[in-house]
């Protein structure tokens, strides 16, 4: 009996385990499948729109050769490329100073109190270890000078910073002294006038190499560095920006070492169609740069003409020492007078000479004294003279001396 009712007991568990567990399992399965399904749906349009998306860009690839490097290891993330430029048949130009793709030149300038608002100093190596502003650039481009100067480094080239930032003070002191020491026409070849200056932008900036001792001349221009630089600059946003072929649109002559970030996009549209800013923006000058300025219009330009007159103040300067050597030589003059002394002496002398000749005439003045007497005559020399005799005419005697 007892065995039984344990047997039905346990018929009867089983059969609420089965009534209530087996809808759970139902409904669970269901669901599970459900959601599943759902999952599955969402997941498949989300990756849809993901790679649909226009501005989606894949990162690059280690292995892919596309991106790396022309002559390096180095390859470059394409993860923040702007979109293509094709042409330049719709650009207008931008002169707008914050932009990144500004154009300054010798007619373009850039507000004089203009100072860009996000500077900072580049994890890169400069030519000098203490602070100083012209270690500045915009981040964006400070950013981008890191990557250049690595994929340079990875290749074998070594590139130092030299100047970056310079505010339209510091710009004005570089103008003025380097007309005052070398001249306009010299000047306005190389250097901007202040406000005309890419630097102020705070995207430019003058790099070197110590092989050249850090120097910012054509040696730049004929190192490995430079022939690295110039065909691989673009891939990190920057340019030449004054190419030896473009001196009459740019207004300035050969500048190797003188980059300027204007983003990837721009950069490699510029380097593969040849241009320069001017040209991508069809920019032509309304007069010839070399007549732009000179030291009749200075005043135009916020130039003060006595702060570039010192070349007029040189020659003022050198006689200055003059006087001080003259005196030198009218010291010895003053000794020649000593000998004059002794001849007026000399002379002096014979003077008294002379008056001693007067004693022979005092002889002679004695001698009528001696006349009186008949016999002897004495001569003015002092000899004694007998008298001779001779027949007179009237028969007496005549006394010749």
């Amino acid at each position: 009996m007892q065995n039984r009712r344990k047997k039905a007991r346990r018929m009867k568990l089983l059969r609420r385990i089965f009534l209530v567990g087996l809808p759970i399992v139902v409904v669970g399965s269901m669901g599970y499948f459900s959601l599943k399904q759902l999952l599955g749906a969402s997941e498949s349009t989300a990756s849809s729109q993901f790679y649909n998306n226009p501005s989606y860009q894949e990162e690059a690839s280690e292995d892919d050769d596309n991106n790396s490097i022309p002559g390096g290891k180095t390859t470059v993330d394409t993860g923040d490329l702007e979109e293509e430029i094709t042409n330049n048949d719709n650009v207008t130009l931008d002169t707008t100073p914050e932009s990144i793709t500004v154009i300054v030149n010798k007619e373009l300038r850039l507000p004089s109190d203009y100072i860009p608002s996000d500077l900072l100093v580049p994890d890169v190596e400069y030519s000098i270890t203490y602070y100083d502003e012209k270690k500045l650039m915009r981040k964006e481009a400070g950013e981008a000078l890191k990557k250049l100067f690595d994929g340079a480094e990875e290749n074998g080239y070594i590139l130092c910073g030299v100047s970056a930032y310079r505010s339209y003070d510091r710009q004005y002191q570089i103008f003025t002294n380097n007309v005052k020491t070398q001249g306009m026409e010299h000047t306005t070849k190389y250097s901007a006038i202040p406000g005309y200056s890419e630097h102020q932008t705070g995207l430019a900036i003058d790099i070197s190499t110590k092989s050249v001792n850090y120097r910012l001349d054509a040696s730049f221009g004929e190192t490995p560095e430079y022939e690295w630089l110039k065909t691989n600059a673009h891939l990190y946003g920057f340019i030449i920006r004054y190419p030896d072929d473009k001196t009459a649109m740019t207004g300035y002559s050969f500048e190797p070492w003188h980059i300027r970030y204007v983003g990837k996009a721009l950069a490699k549209y510029l380097y593969e169609n040849n241009m320069c800013l001017e040209e991508y923006y069809k920019f032509t000058p309304s007069e010839d740069y070399s007549q732009a300025i000179s030291y009749d219009n200075l005043e135009d330009y916020g130039i003060n003409p006595d702060d570039v007159k010192v070349p007029t103040r040189i020659p003022t300067k050198k006689p200055t020492p003059t006087p001080s050597l003259t005196p030198t030589p009218t010291e010895e003059p003053t000794d020649t007078p000593e000998p004059t002394p002794t001849p007026t002496k000399k002379p002096a002398k014979p003077t008294k000479e002379p008056t001693q000749t007067p004693e022979p005439t005092e002889e002679v003045t004695v001698t009528p004294e001696i006349t009186p007497t008949d016999t002897v005559t004495v001569t003015p020399t002092g000899e004694v003279v007998t008298p001779t005799e001779e027949p007179g005419t009237d028969g007496g005697t005549e006394i010749i001396p």
